[in-house]
Parts: C-alpha cells; structure tokens; sequence
C-alpha cells in the first residue's frame, strides 16, 4: 500500500486514506485481472497475501471460492470480477471462502470503470462478510424443520395448501392437501403423472420447473389456474454425489394477497435502491489554525447530493456552508470552533437546502486527524438519509396519531368504532369504483368497440411480445389473416347495422373457437380479423382455421350477393415461422397477407398456407 500510494498523486492519496477506513471491503481490479490494492478491512476478510497478483479467472480455484452452500467451486465466468472486467455491472450474494478452517459467506458488488475509449481501465470490487446474516437465514429454516410431523399434517390437511414432490424427470411423487380441493384433485392423484405434461398450457410453469431441476435454483412461481392465484415454493433435493434428484415444495392460494405482496414489492424495491446508493460522497476537509477552512477532494456524488459541481465548493467552502439549513447553523458553527483546539470523530446529522429549494437531511460521518503544522483534517462519507428522516417522522406522526386515537377512544369509543366502520366502507366503496374504473380503461384501450375482440393497437402490441418470447424459446409462431368474403356486397345489400351485427357474430366464433389464454383474435381492419397462435407449428394453425372455418358456417349467416354460396363464408391465409433476432415481425404478417391473397385469387371461402 504504501509503495502504490507513493507513486499516486495527492488527491488520490487522500482518495485511499478514506477507503482505509470504510468498514466494506473495497479493492482495485486491474484490467489484466490482478488485484492491485485492497483496503484494510478487505485484507481482514480476505488475507491479502492470497489475492493481490492473482489472476482474476484462475481466483475461484487457486484461492478456494464456492459457491455458498455447496462444496462447488464457483464457475470463473461467473465470478463478478470477471463480468466486471467485461464490462458489466456484477454482483453476487452467494460467494464462499474459508479462513483458517472457517467459511465466510461473502456479498460482493464489482464496478467496471472505462477510459476514453471506452474500453475497462480497471474495475472497482465492494465486498462485506454476511456470514451471521447468512447464518441467521439457516437457524430460521432448521427451526422450520424441526416442527413436528403431526404439527405439519394438521396444517396440510386444514389449510389451503399443497405439499408435493417430484422426482428428478419431473414425476409426482407426492400430492397432499386440503389445496388440492381448488384444483378439482384429490390427495395422492397427481402421483405418477408428469408436472410437464399438467400445466403444459402454463409455459412459464413449466420452464421454472425445468430450470430448476437443471440448474439447481430455487423454484418460485406465482401463476393462475383454474381460476385462482397458486404460489409455488421448492428446492431441489440431491444425492450424496451432489446430483439433482427431484424438488420438494409447497404451494398455496394467494389471491386474496396478491395485490398487497405487490405493494410490499414495491417498497423493497425502493429500499434497495436506496442501498445501493452506499456509500454517498467521500470528502476531506482540513480546518486550519488561523480558523480558515477548505474542501480539498469531493467525489462525483457532490451533485447528487448538494447539486453543486466539486470545484465550486474546492474553490469557495461557503458554498457548501450557505447550504446548512439556518437552524441547523449555529450547531454546525460551535463544533467547527470547539475542533481548533480538539479536534474529533464527527456523526452528525443536519438539514440542508439545496440551490432547486429542496430540504435534506445529511449524514456526516469522518475521522479526524490533527497535522504537525496545527491543521484538522477530517477524512469522511456524506450520506443521504433524507427518505429515513421521512419515515422517522411518518413512523413519529403515527404514534402521536395513535396516541390522540386511544385516549379519544377512553372518552368515546361507541363514537370511534362507527366513525371507523364509516370510513372503511368508504374506502372499500372507493377502492372497488376505482378498480372498477381501471379495468373498464384497460378494456377499452386492448378492445375494438364493436366486436369486443382485441382492437389493432392489441394485436401490434401483443405480436410484438411473442415474436421476442418465440425467438428466446426457439418455438413456431404462427399468424392467420381471415377476410369476410364479399362483405362489401353483403353492407351494400343488407345495410351497415347487419353488417356490425356480421361481424360481431363472425368474431364471437372466432373467439369460442380459441382454446389457449395465450391466443389472441383480433379485428385487423374493417371485416379482416387476425389469429396470434404462439407456440404453434403450420399443422396446428391449419387445424384452428378449419374449426373457425366450421364455426362460421354453422352461423349460417344468409348472404345472397355472394357469388360463392348463400351464406357467409371467410377466406384464410396462413404463415408460420420460428423467429429470430434478424428478422421481423412484419415478416410474419407479409407472408400471411400473401397466403390470403392467394385464397381469393383461388375463390375464397378456403386455407392458404404459405
């Protein structure tokens, strides 16, 4: 360390004394893979005299990194350091190493940094051990195994759950409990049959279980069948070989939750955002004996933070002193003069407003050192903690709130309880009207108006999504174009309302027709109507338009300007493709335009595949 700070300049000297005491690990990634620097808690954690020159690709092996949980050394490509050196953003949760006979659970976070050309220079590396929390996640799931057989049987069977386990093909070999009942099964009926083949109409069902029974992952998924929301839970399960054997998991009704775990959702996800903003901006200032002060390194984060550029407050300190909001001021002013005569550690938090009017609240955290020459420095890390401060004073204005509420409650609890149930049914009252006003907004944005089919915006939109999700899965996507033949004779003869009251009627069979969620009937544009059918090889849309073909002449809608037969017929043209990345969707419909085109050119009322 200090051969490397002696031949860096200054301000990046300072730059490393503040990394030396941040409580993360933090280390220097250099583009040939070698770990040129590491800080004084990463050396703690890591043993530097094992990591520094050690070549990034061979570290999982020479230096002993598993994968958490297992006795597998972690892959090379996906070390963090690695992707980072790729250019990518990386982290990982599940690192293992072992010190001194010890397993330390490591979280990582590595940060690649580019040069002018945009090519990696190095890659910075933040890491902390999470063993106890770790730890702590164990002793909760061992405490959750040691409940009793009888305890577990009393839940499965009088609760809404589902215990079940497959084997390794994805067999059931275990199908329990009172959940069952939801899905019109009795208790041990699913055993022997294939999880693939039961919910082969629920893709995504099927490819987590796939996943994990081949890589290992934990199962999670949420999905709706039969009409309610079942969320599923598993691991996998091994043998002494480490090989997958089979999953076993639980799954239970969430419907009535769903909408406030998307809530929950949510909030964590903003609080993770929050975190990954640790840890805010490092600074050193140095007071000097005569009272004069200044800034002498501000990290990039300074514009965040107090929306002024670095240089402005390394040029002028006033310009971040003018910032103190006034009654935090004097405070600030008394520990800055009390610190020439003995200066300390700071943890501090106070209020600033910014140049855009904002109010925040600051951490201040640093470490104080006294120089020969009677100048204080203070090396540190300002945080934001604004959103906490707000949830302080949420969290105080509720008690002070619930506090007011149990002693009204002493005084007049009759009143309370019906203004309670007042404002609840409100709330209920409102919450259905708005839930129903979204649904009605959503219905008529994806729906054509007269034949309550999805409207073209739909169908571009939904084309679009499956052409992406075909390519990823290297399945057949398959369109059909349909055309009412002779439906301008038929309006001109029969009067546009019959013409409406057709073209409902034509779409309403299209629709029966349609088996899977996944198909989508549209109105492409006057009497043309368009069939999206993933997953579908050519045979199979053939199949589809001879049933819509069947269905529409079982209508037997009269139609006597027809020059074909006297009834309403339909003209279909029919394409297939599995797509890829290199072509476009448009190709999909060209190809069906044609096909149609050439069942008109033959005399309508037939099925054109191209």
């Amino acid at each position: 360390m200090k051969a490397l700070s002696a031949k860096l300049p200054f301000a990046e000297q300072r730059l490393y004394q503040v990394l030396e005491v941040l409580p993360l690990g933090v280390a220097v990634i250099e583009k040939n893979g070698n770990y040129s620097y590491i800080n004084q808690t990463g050396q703690n954690l890591l043993g530097a005299d094992q990591v520094l020159n050690l070549v990034s690709e061979h570290t999982a092996i020479a230096y002993q990194i598993y994968r958490a949980g297992t006795n597998q050394i972690y892959p090379s490509q996906q070390l963090p350091s690695v992707q980072a050196l790729a250019g990518k953003v990386a982290n990982a949760d599940d690192l293992e190493i072992y010190r001194q006979g010890k397993a330390i659970a490591l979280e990582m976070k590595v940060i690649p940094i580019f040069d002018d050309s945009g090519e990696v220079a190095y890659a910075i590396a933040i890491f902390q051990d999470i063993t106890e929390r770790k730890q702590a996640e164990a002793a909760v799931l061992a405490e959750a195994l040691q409940q009793s057989e009888a305890y577990l049987r009393t839940v499965v069977n009088n609760f809404p759950l589902i215990l079940w386990a497959i084997d390794k093909n994805g067999v059931f070999t275990l199908s329990e409990g009172k959940g069952l009942e939801g899905l019109g099964l009795k208790p041990g009926e699913a055993v022997g049959q294939s999880v693939f083949e039961m919910y082969g109409n629920l893709p995504e069902v099927a490819a987590a279980f796939r996943n994990s029974l081949t890589t290992g992952v934990p199962y999670y998924v949420t999905a709706t069948t039969n009409g309610c929301t079942l969320e599923g839970m598993a691991n996998p399960f091994y043998d002494d070989q480490g090989n997958i054997q089979g999953m076993i998991g639980v799954s239970m009704d969430i419907t009535a939750r769903k909408q406030a775990e998307d809530a929950l959702k949510k909030s964590e996800a903003q609080f993770r955002r929050l975190a990954e903003n640790v840890p805010g901006m490092i600074y050193r200032y140095i007071l000097h004996p005569d009272g004069t002060d200044e800034f002498t390194y501000l990290s990039p984060r300074c514009r965040e933070i107090y929306e002024l550029e670095p240089e402005a407050i390394i040029q002028d300190s006033q310009n971040l002193w003018s910032l103190v909001h006034p009654d935090d001021s004097l405070a600030i002013q008394s520990l800055i003069a009390e610190s020439l005569h003995k200066p300390e550690s700071i943890n501090l938090e106070h209020r600033i407003i910014t140049p855009s009017g904002r109010v925040k609240w600051i951490q201040v955290i640093a470490q104080a050192e006294q120089q020969t020459n009677g100048d204080n420095i203070w090396d540190g890390v300002v945080i934001d903690i604004t959103q906490r401060k707000h949830t302080e004073q949420l969290l105080a204005d509720y008690n002070r709130t619930l506090e007011r509420q149990v002693r009204e409650r002493t005084i007049a609890l009759e009143q309370e309880i019906w203004e309670r149930k007042r404002a609840e049914d409100a709330a209920k009252a409102a919450e259905i009207a708005l839930r129903k006003a979204n649904l009605e907004l959503e219905r008529l944005a994806t729906l054509d108006g007269l034949t309550q089919v999805a409207n073209r915006r739909r169908f571009d939109e939904y084309l679009s999504q499956e052409w992406r999700r075909m390519a990823r899965e290297q399945q057949y996507l398959s369109l059909i174009l349909c055309d009412v033949d002779y439906f301008k004779s038929y309006n001109d003869h029969y009067g546009h309302q019959a013409g409406d009251a057709c073209l409902k009627r034509v779409a309403a069979a299209m629709r029966n027709t349609l088996k899977r969620p996944a198909d989508l009937v549209a109105r492409y544009g006057g009497e043309e109507f368009a069939i999206i059918l993933p997953s579908t090889a050519m045979q199979g849309a053939i199949a589809v338009a001879q049933a819509i073909q069947k269905a529409i002449k079982l209508l037997r809608l009269p139609h006597i300007q027809s020059q074909i037969s006297d009834f309403i017929t339909v003209s279909f043209g029919v394409s297939s493709i599995i797509p890829t990345h290199n072509l476009r969707a448009e190709t999909l419909i060209t190809t069906a335009d044609e096909a149609l085109y050439e069942a008109k050119k033959q005399g309508r009322d037939r099925i054109i595949c191209i």
